[in-house]
């Protein structure tokens, strides 16, 4: 495996008697990369996840955590990551404190680390109180500082910000970019919340019927642009010539978008129209977010 890689899941199948769950997955999570893990419900995210933390067993397929492979050097593959699956594993009775110290002895732990976490989860004083009457936020809090005790290279979560109000989404996300600056860490995480997984991930990965979807990158250097102009048969034709019919689209009787890599090629495109007598009467960038990518790929999906 590259070093550059800190997970790489090479051809993951997966079947449950007679459905195939996983088919042929691929995907790779880079070292301090945040990596978003998006699709419908059913489309395969959990059990993926569950594979790469060894919770469930893969038909077939290869999965390297830090240059470990899982299924032949296990535990040295498990020691490089923690996982947050599902709902936080805390017990409840216990207080903050003696729960991240229960689990640092089991580990065996150094004092000073426990400490380090439990100033990690800014708990406080509420680290002292059982963990029964804590919010969703403290116990996502609590359970992020024990998973950081063995100072994992990878950390995996699925569904991090359910049950959480505002600003518990807010900390949550705080927290996590502190994780990848401070602890040089890597994340991989799933979410619903669209808006929540393009502020954070650097990357992301659609997954839907058990299968990678691959779309263009949404935090690439591609950019889209609309122009209105006065002569619109005649800048479509200029446009095409230049960047191809795969990225012009007519969505007015007086306006084409277009997508270009790079700055220099806007400014050829809008040279060519000017230098054919065309009237270029606004132009302006037409940003694409997650939820419109979102909805392009599974309705396109789901219709097929």
């Amino acid at each position: 495996m590259s070093n550059e890689y800190v997970l790489e899941v090479k051809g993951l199948n997966k079947t449950y008697g007679k459905k195939r769950v996983l088919n042929n997955v691929s995907l790779y999570v880079k070292h301090n990369e945040i990596v978003g893990f998006i699709g419908p419900n059913g489309a395969g995210k959990s059990t993926t996840m569950k594979c790469i933390c060894n919770l469930v067993y893969p038909d077939s397929g290869e999965i390297i955590i830090n240059g470990y492979d899982l299924f032949k050097e296990r535990e040295k593959a498990l020691g490089c990551q923690a996982s947050l699956i599902e709902s936080p594993g805390l017990y409840l009775d216990m207080t903050g404190r003696e729960n991240i110290e229960l689990i640092a002895k089991l580990r065996d732990i150094s004092k000073e680390r426990v400490e380090e976490a439990c100033e990690f989860t800014e708990l406080r004083e509420a680290l002292n109180r059982r963990v029964a009457g804590y919010s969703m936020g403290m116990k996502q809090r609590l359970a992020l500082g024990i998973a950081i005790l063995s100072k994992p290279k990878f950390l995996m979560l699925d569904e991090p910000m359910n049950g959480l109000d505002p600003s518990g989404v807010i900390h949550l996300r705080n927290t996590l970019q502190r994780l990848v600056k401070e602890e040089d860490m890597a994340i991989l995480f799933s979410s619903h919340q669209l808006g929540e997984v393009e502020k954070l991930a650097h990357r992301i990965i659609f997954i839907d019927k058990g299968e990678i979807i691959e779309v263009p990158d949404i935090m690439s250097n591609i950019q889209r642009y609309i122009v209105q102009v006065s002569d619109l048969d005649t800048a479509v034709k200029t446009i095409v010539n230049i960047l191809g019919e795969d990225v012009v689209e007519t969505i007015a009787s007086d306006s084409i978008r277009f997508e270009i890599q790079n700055q220099d090629i806007l400014s050829q495109v809008l040279y060519k129209l000017l230098s054919k007598k065309i009237k270029v009467y606004d132009i302006y960038k037409d940003n694409v977010d997650i939820e419109t990518i979102y909805a392009e790929i599974y309705s396109k999906n789901h219709t097929e």
